[in-house]
């Protein structure tokens, strides 16, 4: 029995269509599901830092063209600047294609290798797993309740030096997203830099509190 056919399938000029259909009622569920969502950033720091970490931004041993791990860190770069300085004050939540999804607007995203229909693919925007496992990563080492992750399926950052293993959290925009909400009564600020080789981040706080993992 043949499976239904799609009218993407019939008619593909449709699927940017659809995409951005799919993305826009994703925004309009978020708006309507209850939560309120980081919106602040402050360039007043808060005073506790409660945990660091610096991760490479390429691995060489993946076989793939250079140039696309360099298009990675770009789009990280992008990413990087408005997550940089974002409050999660308490009762809120923090999510990732909230904060970064007009990251874009003014500079275009790079084509990338990221992980679609099960397959590597080169598209716009492919690498921001890497942030959003990196943003994961600092997360488990605080008070914030992980409220939705998701994972590949495989380990792609598997034996890349720096980064620890098991850690993922896919992300794609109107479908997979990074959330944590604050259920404390401390308020959370992240700080973010990408530079040429590394992505470096750190969780503040305004108490001296200890982390997750101490």
């Amino acid at each position: 029995m043949m499976g239904r056919i799609r009218l993407t399938q019939i008619f593909p000029c449709l699927l940017p269509l659809r995409k951005k259909q799919k993305i826009f009622c994703y925004y309009i569920g978020m708006r309507l599901d209850h939560n309120r969502y980081s919106e602040t950033r402050s360039d007043t720091m808060l005073a506790n830092p409660l945990f660091y970490a610096d991760w490479p931004l390429y691995n060489y041993e993946t076989g793939y063209e250079l140039i696309y791990q360099e298009n990675k860190a770009y789009n990280c770069s992008l990413a990087a600047r408005v997550l940089d300085k974002v409050i999660i004050a308490p009762g809120e939540t923090f999510s990732f294609w909230n904060a970064v999804r007009d990251a874009n607007r003014e500079v275009p995203y790079k084509n990338g290798y990221t992980l679609s229909d099960g397959k590597l693919q080169l598209l716009p925007g492919g690498g921001l797993c890497q942030m959003s496992s990196f943003l994961y990563w600092l997360f488990m080492h605080t008070p914030l309740t992980v409220t939705e992750q998701h994972t590949h399926g495989i380990d792609l950052h598997r034996n890349t030096p720096g980064i620890p293993q098991g850690i993922d959290a896919a992300v794609a925009e109107g479908r997979l997203d990074l959330k944590v909400k604050n259920n404390t009564a401390y308020t959370f600020q992240i700080q973010i830099s990408v530079d040429k080789y590394h992505m470096r981040g750190k969780v503040l706080s305004d108490a001296k509190l200890r982390t997750a993992a101490g």
